[in-house]
């Protein structure tokens, strides 16, 4: 495929050149270079990117993306095991509801400065 673009983008260039003469490779020759870098970073970059899908999907078997349960590990056993259970709390109570008052302190304040 990527051949075929940069076959496309010289057919383009030869065309243009046969057509309107030298003044035509002023624009289109850098255009041409920019067009075979931008296929070759993207040619270079797909082979990584369609590893790391597969890795994702779960196609290989040391996916790390796989649960616990599909690589045979016990679910209560890891490095984050129990960080995200909840522990309990207590029931508040809800906006505009009537909140009995608390006692007041066992014992007075000291007076000030003893």
């Amino acid at each position: 495929m990527a051949g075929l673009v940069i076959g496309m983008a010289a057919a383009a260039l030869l065309v243009a050149y046969l057509a309107f003469g030298w003044p035509v490779l002023v624009v289109g020759g850098p255009l041409f270079v920019g067009i075979v870098a931008t296929v070759l970073v993207v040619a270079l970059t797909e082979r990584p990117r369609r590893a790391l899908r597969d890795r994702r999907s779960g196609v290989t078997p040391d996916s790390p993306w796989r649960t616990a349960a599909e690589r045979g590990e016990i679910p209560s056993a890891g490095l984050m095991s129990g960080f995200f259970e909840i522990s309990p709390q207590t029931s508040v109570a809800p906006m505009g509801a009537q909140v009995p008052m608390q006692a007041g302190p066992s014992r007075p304040a000291r007076p000030a400065g003893v």
